[in-house]
């Protein structure tokens, strides 16, 4: 799952790679903030170890409990697993938040007809769990990577305030601009986008992000400002823009020529609200 979502790997390629021994952990940059990602394996001589050191625990803000929907004659000791995994936060007086993914939602050699079944079983078994906790569920599959990536970006920004509603519209403010346009972070992370086949998860694609970083690098070291606008054009009328919002919002514009009046003033509008979405962040990360 993190190899789909953050690390630019197809569905396929994954099949190939060998179950997580006891933990790993990883950081991946995103909204200007380093965020650490552990990674605990499933299997139970791996977690007696691990769950036998509560400290390894602490200072979570997001747990992910992930379910396999394809294996329901182990729902039973995935719960007591989980229960155990709560047993350690309540020890150490903490309440991350929580996103329960019920997992393998696909039909790759599994047959619709019992998915339901163990989606509606696993509900009944788990959903109980965390009365006591801000808490949601998601079915999740790899093989639906935009989707698992738009996942892990409502996760990601769950613990800033306000800003689920500004991506949410810009979403809907980037289907009314004639233009293709992409806003990411500057790491190259995608928020939202309009056009196909620029991003592998939530990984920009490489070309796109060398050229945020060649900028984002003239930014800083060059103009010596937190914002700055980039713009290139070719003769026949092809133009790409490329806004920086305080280090760490970028919004990419692709354009074939000149942009109608109406979708220029929504242009405007949303480079706005980009700015006012940058000021946001940087006052969370102040908080």
């Amino acid at each position: 799952m993190y190899s789909v979502a953050f690390a630019e790997t197809s569905p396929e390629d994954t099949k190939g790679l060998s179950p997580t021994i006891l933990y790993e952990t990883r950081r991946h940059p995103f909204l200007g903030l380093q965020v650490g990602i552990f990674d605990f394996g499933g299997q139970e001589e791996y977690r007696r170890e691990y769950m036998d050191k509560p400290e390894i625990f602490r200072g979570t803000d997001i747990l992910i409990p992930i379910v396999d929907l394809h294996d329901p004659n182990n729902f039973e000791q995935a719960k007591e697993y989980i229960e155990g995994l709560l047993d350690i936060y309540r020890k150490n007086n903490e309440k991350p938040k929580i996103f329960l993914f019920l997992h393998k939602y696909d039909t790759e050699s599994y047959q619709k007809e019992l998915l339901d079944t163990n989606v509606k079983k696993a509900k009944e078994i788990f959903l109980d769990m965390f009365k006591e906790y801000e808490f949601d569920y998601m079915l999740t599959s790899i093989y639906q990577q935009d989707e698992l990536a738009k996942i892990f970006r409502d996760i990601l920004i769950s613990s800033y305030s306000n800003l689920k509603a500004h991506v949410e519209k810009a979403e809907s403010q980037l289907e009314e601009i004639k233009a293709k346009i992409i806003i990411s972070d500057v790491s190259g992370n995608v928020i939202v986008h309009n056009v196909q086949g620029v991003s592998s998860g939530l990984t920009l694609r490489g070309d796109l992000r060398d050229f945020i970083n060649s900028c984002n690098t003239v930014r800083e070291n060059i103009f010596m400002s937190d914002s700055a606008n980039f713009k290139g054009r070719n003769d026949d009328g092809k133009e790409i823009e490329l806004h920086i919002f305080k280090y760490i919002i970028t919004v990419l514009v692709m354009k074939s020529g000149e942009l109608d009046v109406e979708s220029q003033n929504k242009l405007n509008t949303l480079l706005n609200d980009m700015n006012l979405f940058a000021d946001l962040i940087i006052s969370a990360h102040t908080d």
